[in-house]
């Protein structure tokens, strides 16, 4: 993934994600004392077909945000008809490159109010060939009273970050006299 400035939160589960993925399982890190609200933006997503991503676990703030249970619900469908093809090419992107992508995007209500998200997306590796389901978080980055406790019925995707390509060297250079 392109270096970019995420959020605090974002960038915590982003570095949790990391270490994680390496194998170091350490209890001397960060905790979810050290961000409060974290835990309740949290989702895990599960690939169940082409253009399925339901969402299987959801935190309390998002289905808040959002003003119904997400639950079996597509994570495709919260976005805008022409965004849902980018946001699919972002996760299947994460699951090939096995590393998170993050998109940026902007929620408006049915009274035109608009909050600025970013959603992290990392894949969760398992014993298959490519990951099936993901960790995701949903970040606020405008204050959300602006919204009045309105929920948003729209989300349109104003960045897409995919993951970085490997760092492995793809070419090999040989010279000979």
């Amino acid at each position: 993934m392109e270096e970019i400035k995420a959020h605090p939160n974002t960038q915590a589960v982003l570095d949790a994600w990391r270490r994680l993925s390496e194998g170091q399982i350490n209890g001397d890190g960060p905790t979810t004392e050290d961000y409060p609200g974290l835990v309740g933006r949290l989702f895990v997503l599960n690939h169940v077909a082409d253009g399925d991503y339901s969402f299987r676990r959801v935190g309390y703030s998002l289905e808040r945000l959002f003003g119904r249970q997400l639950v079996e619900h597509n994570f495709l469908s919260i976005w805008n008809d022409p965004d849902r093809r980018l946001v699919s090419a972002a996760l299947a992107s994460a699951a090939a490159d096995r590393g998170p992508a993050v998109i940026r995007a902007r929620g408006e209500t049915l009274a035109g109010k608009r909050v600025d998200l970013e959603f992290a997306l990392a894949p969760l590796f398992s014993r298959g060939p490519t990951p099936s389901r993901f960790l995701g978080l949903c970040q606020s980055m405008t204050p959300e009273d602006i919204l009045a406790g309105r929920p948003l019925r729209r989300l349109q995707a104003v960045a897409v970050y995919p993951p970085a390509p490997s760092q492995r060297a793809a070419i090999r250079l040989v010279s000979s006299r």
